[in-house]
């Protein structure tokens, strides 16, 4: 296994617990660029994600339930 594995393991935990916004915000985004290093032809870069998030065009290509992320089960930024 990985390190970026292990981490994301341990973000996904953490991701499935209650937490404050800020910091849910904050692992959900460490969780999305750990997963692009992994497969980067089939997850938004960061950059992107965090540029466009707060876009009316942001959100249409991050529909709400468009799939799950490798560790959790919080919604992810597949390519589509």
């Amino acid at each position: 296994m990985s390190f970026i594995q292990r981490e994301l393991d341990r973000i996904g935990v953490a991701l499935r617990q209650p937490q404050p916004g800020k910091e849910y915000a904050e692992l959900y985004a460490a969780q999305q660029a750990l997963v692009w290093v992994l497969e980067p032809d089939g997850f938004k870069p960061p950059y992107d994600m965090v540029m466009r998030a707060n876009t009316p065009e942001g959100s249409k290509d991050c529909p709400e339930g468009n799939g799950h992320s490798v560790s959790s089960d919080s919604r992810d930024h597949r390519v589509p």
